[in-house]
């Protein structure tokens, strides 16, 4: 799975997590790593640890489109080759003996995407609601302390709807002295592989199989991405990204149609989507938190032989059959679902399968009920 991880571009932060320094610490696929944005404007990401005494890179200086350790000045390039070691005497020929670990770095959407796989390097899939230029755009980031893979499936599972979104809000409204919200039943779930993942698809009692819930529903675009629409005008990208083994990035991308006559965004703006209170306790009536809840509280890694998984866990048993499919694949030396090497599939965009008239409301009031948290910025109201 680490190899089929690899496969892919994955975001390694916000670009604007950049602007009040240019140098940081991040850590992706179990590396640490000195991210940076250079002089001339490139973006570079290499191992954290400098090759020479030791000192973290990720506290480093930027110089052109490279970057020099504090400690003694030796400069490295966006690929991690030493390009100068001015302590050193100026005959010494060291610098070309010292390589460290450098991965390609894009921006797209806001994001910094990395890759950190084996050569040649895919395209970096450009998803039509990360890039059309008509839709504002702004991420919330969620940092847990759990393996990606509890994180990711809970999009194969549609019935926690029902129970965690409707069923249990009710019965936390119920304690906070607040009304309760709209429930509904489901009717028929149905999952589809296509193209780039799995097609998840719902039925709620009383809808008819025209309803775009059943015919199009919306997709998790593998590894881990969930695409999630709240009406026609906003679609949301939960972005799951693997830190290492215990610990996983949510980035919440909103991409919301821009109003007629506003001007066009000019930078990404980033906000924290918490699932604990600054108590340390969860936040049993904001819907991100709940998921967020469930996906913690399953276990740093949850131990699988415990469950018991029954028919209405089918959409999880195909995503994690799949997953190990296309691990096989991958160990033959094959590309696997989602990886993108055709530019004409690239260009302008790639299109998605998504519905946008959902048959039901999760708060029946506004969407910012998701987000009711004192202290969280609301989405709707994040414009530059």
């Amino acid at each position: 799975m680490g190899d089929y991880m690899r496969c892919f571009w994955h975001p390694v932060a916000a670009a604007a997590e950049l602007e009040p320094w240019p140098v940081r610490k991040v850590r992706l696929l179990g590396e640490d790593l000195a991210l940076y944005r250079g002089d001339d404007g490139s973006f570079g990401l290499i191992a954290e640890r400098c090759p020479h005494r030791g000192a973290s890179l990720a506290c480093g200086m930027t110089d052109g489109a490279g970057i020099r350790c504090a400690y003694h000045g030796w400069k490295y390039d966006a690929a991690g080759q030493c390009v100068d070691t001015p302590a050193e005497p100026a005959e010494s020929k060291i610098k070309q003996r010292i390589q460290t670990a450098g991965y390609p770095v894009r921006e797209m959407g806001g994001l910094l995407w990395a890759y950190m796989g084996k050569l040649p390097v895919p395209l970096l899939p450009r998803y039509e609601y990360l890039v059309r230029d008509e839709y504002d755009k702004d991420i919330g980031i969620s940092r847990l302390t759990c393996n990606w893979l509890q994180v990711a499936e809970n999009t194969l599972d549609p019935l926690h709807i029902e129970y965690l979104h409707m069923l249990y809000t009710n019965w936390a409204l119920k304690q906070l002295g607040k009304p309760p919200i709209a429930t509904r039943k489901h009717a028929r779930i149905g999952f589809d592989l296509f193209e780039y993942g799995i097609i998840k698809r719902r039925m709620w009692v009383g809808d008819t199989e025209d309803t775009e819930e059943w015919t199009i529903g919306h997709p998790q675009l593998f590894p881990a991405t969930a695409v999630v629409p709240f009406n026609s005008e906003w679609v949301q990208f939960q972005i799951r990204v693997p830190v290492d083994d215990e610990n996983t990035t949510i980035y919440w991308y909103n991409s919301r149609l821009r109003p007629a006559g506003q001007p066009q965004q000019t930078s990404v703006p980033i906000w924290d989507n918490p699932y604990l209170t600054p108590a340390g306790e969860y936040i049993p009536q904001q819907l991100n938190a709940q998921d967020m809840m469930v996906m913690v509280t399953q276990g740093t890694i949850t131990d699988h032989t415990l469950e018991h998984l029954a028919e209405s866990d089918r959409g999880v048993a195909l995503y994690r059959k799949t997953l190990l499919e296309q691990a096989d694949l991958v160990a033959r030396g094959e590309d696997p679902i989602g990886v993108i090497r055709d530019p004409a599939k690239n260009t302008p965009w790639i299109e998605i399968p998504v519905e946008k008239h959902l048959g039901y409301s999760l708060a029946g009031a506004p969407a910012s009920a998701m987000y009711d948290f004192p202290d969280a910025k609301v989405p709707e109201l994040v414009r530059p």
